[in-house]
C-alpha cells in the first residue's frame, strides 16, 4: 500500500493536515491534491473540527507542481480536468466553514505558495521562502494566484510578484501584506498553536459566516451585503450561543451590583 501523501491529526477541535512527499519538497501531484479534497471535504461537515491547519513536513511547505508532470504526455483534456480540479480545491479550502490556517517554513513555491494564501491566515517563519515562479517556466499563474495576489497586496506588487517571480522572505511577506504574521523559525509551532487554540474557543457557526461574508463581499454592492448581514445576524441573535454569553454577562452584572450594595 502505498504512503498517504496527506496525514491527517485531528486533537481538540484542531485538524492538522500535513503534506507528505518530502523527498521532493512536497511537489503537488494527482495524489495530493486528491487526498487534500478528500480530507476538505470530510472537515467541512465534521462538527467537531473548529481549525484546519496546513503544513508540510520535511522542512518545506510545498514547491508547487511535481515536475514528473511535465515531462509526462498529457493531453489538453486531461490538463484541463487536472487545472478545474485544482480550482474546486482551492473553491473548498475557502468555503469550508472552519478558518484555515497555513504554516510555513522552508519553500513555498508557485502552487504551493498559492496553496497556502488560499487560507484564512498563513504564519511562516522568517526565512521562509515564497516565490510566484510561474514566469521562470513560461506559464501564468494558477492555484487561485491571479485571484489572490492584486486583493492581499494590490495590483503593484502582485506585478512584481508575478512579472519577475523574484524569491521573498516569510519576512518580507508579512512586512507587504502577503500573509497574516512571520516569525522566527523556533517560535512558528507555538505561535501557530496559539492562534488555533484561540479560534477553537470560538462559535464554529460565527466563524463560518465570517468568514462566507468576508469571501463573498468583493462580489457584492453595499446594499446586498448589509441586507446578507441583517438577515444572517437576525439568525445569530437566536443562537444558543449568543443567548449564553448574553445570560452569562447580565449574571456578571448582577453580581457586581449585589456587591457594591452590600459594601
Amino acid at each position: 500500500m502505498s504512503e498517504k501523501t496527506v496525514l491527517i491529526n485531528k486533537n481538540n477541535k484542531i485538524c492538522t493536515l500535513t503534506l507528505n512527499r518530502p523527498k521532493v519538497m512536497n511537489a503537488l501531484n494527482i495524489d495530493v491534491t486528491a487526498e487534500l479534497m478528500a480530507a476538505f471535504e470530510q472537515l467541512a461537515s465534521d462538527d467537531d473540527i473548529n481549525v484546519v491547519i496546513l503544513e508540510g513536513t520535511g522542512g518545506n511547505f510545498s514547491t508547487g507542481a511535481d515536475f514528473s508532470l511535465f515531462y509526462e504526455n498529457h493531453s489538453v483534456i486531461e490538463w484541463l480536468d487536472g487545472m478545474q480540479f485544482l480550482t474546486r480545491l482551492i473553491r473548498k479550502i475557502r468555503e469550508i466553514p472552519q478558518p484555515v490556517i497555513a504554516k510555513l517554513q522552508g519553500a513555498a513555491y508557485g502552487g504551493g505558495s498559492n496553496l497556502a494564501l488560499a487560507a484564512d491566515f498563513v504564519i511562516a517563519a522568517h526565512d521562509a521562502r515564497f516565490c510566484e515562479n510561474f514566469i521562470h517556466i513560461g506559464t501564468i499563474l494558477d492555484t487561485g494566484g491571479t485571484y489572490f495576489l492584486p486583493r492581499l497586496v494590490g495590483l503593484v506588487k502582485a506585478r512584481e510578484l508575478a512579472f519577475l517571480g523574484e524569491e521573498i522572505t516569510g519576512k518580507n511577506a508579512a512586512a507587504m501584506g502577503l500573509i497574516y504574521k512571520s516569525v522566527l523559525n523556533d517560535e512558528l509551532d507555538n505561535e501557530v498553536m496559539t492562534l488555533a487554540q484561540k479560534l477553537a474557543q470560538k462559535s464554529l457557526k460565527a466563524l463560518a459566516l465570517i468568514k462566507q461574508g468576508l469571501e463573498t463581499s468583493f462580489d457584492n454592492s453595499l446594499k446586498e451585503v448589509m441586507d446578507w448581514e441583517g438577515a444572517h445576524q437576525t439568525i445569530m441573535l437566536q443562537s444558543p450561543e449568543h443567548k449564553a454569553v448574553v445570560k452569562m454577562f447580565l449574571d456578571a452584572r448582577k453580581k457586581r451590583k449585589e456587591q457594591e450594595k452590600n459594601k
